[in-house]
Formats: C-alpha cells, structure tokens, sequence
C-alpha cells in the first residue's frame, strides 16, 4: 500500500465517521450524565468494535451476511431493538430527573459495553466496511499485511472522533445544572434513538447510500 492509497482510506474513513449518529449521540449523552473521564469508555469501545467490523468486511463474511436475508434482518432487528431500549431508558431517566437531579455515574465497563454493542448492532456498519474496506485492499497483495495497516488507521480515527464528540458534549454537562433542563437534553436524546430506530425498522439497510 502507497501512501497515496493510505491517505485516501484515511480521508474515507474520516469522512464516513464524523455524521452525526448512533455512535456519537451516544457519546455525547455519556459526557453529560456521566463526565467527560468516565464518558471516554463509550468510544473506546466503539473503537473496539472496529476490530471486529474491519476482518469480517476484509475477509468476505459482511458479503456473506448481506446475501442472507434471514441473518441480516436478524441483526437489523437486534439493532432496532437495542435503539428502543436506549430511547425508552433515556425517557424514563428523564421523568425522574426533577425528584433526582443528581444521578450516580455509570460504571466505566458499562460505558464500554455500551459503544460496541451501539456500534456492533447497527446494520449500516456493515455497509460502510464493506464498502469502504473492500475499496481499499489491494486483491494481490497478502491481507494480512494490508490489515495491520488499515486496522488500525481505522480504529484511530474512530477513536479521536468519537473522543472528539465527548469533549463536544463536555460543556453541555455544565450548562444542563437545571433539572429540567437536563430532562429536556435526555428527551431530546431519546427520540433521535426512537427515530433512528423507526428509520431502520422501516427500510433496508442494504439499498441504503452509504
């Protein structure tokens, strides 16, 4: 791989990670319930969920789950049920905001959970590493070497940008002193994850642009 090649992948893949989604709502409602620190697990571990994204993109297995009807619509289902149940969480958080307005930090492997399970769930995830993935591996050279260089090229910019949408957040913690005001970002929250998830529910994935 040239460095031409790896600064388009790299162009790419910023390009394909910085919109607004899933992934970095769910940083930002971490950075203000929990704090900047402790919210920093939620992109660690959709971080971790790239190596797991970018071998079954790069080794064929995300064609094979896009040919199979059953399997995919299983895992766009898993999603939308995973969507549902942050949105409803977040709107029941919210109503018992004015009686609690102080709230116990979520645990730090909890925060992770979260961010690969957001990540690993969404079916678009699979698109876009296959499209992405699949563009930028040369079919004669060995994969193995090709992999420990977009792997991780991958992975980083994930990380910084997601690091990015939690400092983004980081204000709002400050500003949202008010109860209900707090109530009001976590409602807010919860309807983009009922929305995102009524917009999976609803279509397919797969003639989805990517």
């Amino acid at each position: 791989m040239t460095i031409e090649e790896w600064l388009a992948f790299a162009v790419v893949w910023t390009a394909v990670s910085l919109p607004v989604g899933p992934n970095a709502v769910t940083c930002m409602t971490a950075a203000v319930a929990n704090g900047t620190g402790r919210a920093l697990w939620v992109p660690i571990g959709i971080t971790l969920a790239t190596l797991v994204h970018a071998p079954i993109a790069a080794l064929g297995f995300g064609a094979l789950l896009l040919a199979s009807a059953e399997a995919f619509q299983l895992l766009k289902w898993v999603g939308v049920a995973y969507l549902l149940w942050l949105g409803v969480s977040l709107w029941r958080r919210s109503l018992g905001s004015i009686e609690q307005p102080t709230r116990e930090p979520t645990e730090g492997w909890r925060l992770l959970r979260r961010g690969f399970l957001i990540s690993m769930s969404n079916p678009k995830a699979v698109l876009v590493y296959m499209a992405v993935f699949t563009q930028a591996i040369a079919p004669g050279e060995p994969l193995p070497a090709q992999l420990l260089v977009l792997m991780p090229t991958a992975s980083g910019i994930c990380l910084l940008v997601y690091v990015g949408y939690v400092l983004l957040a980081a204000p709002l913690r400050r500003l949202l002193t008010f109860a209900r005001h707090r109530r009001l970002f976590d409602r807010v929250a919860a309807v983009f994850y009922v929305t995102s998830a009524a917009v999976i529910a609803l279509s397919d994935p797969r003639q989805a642009p990517t």
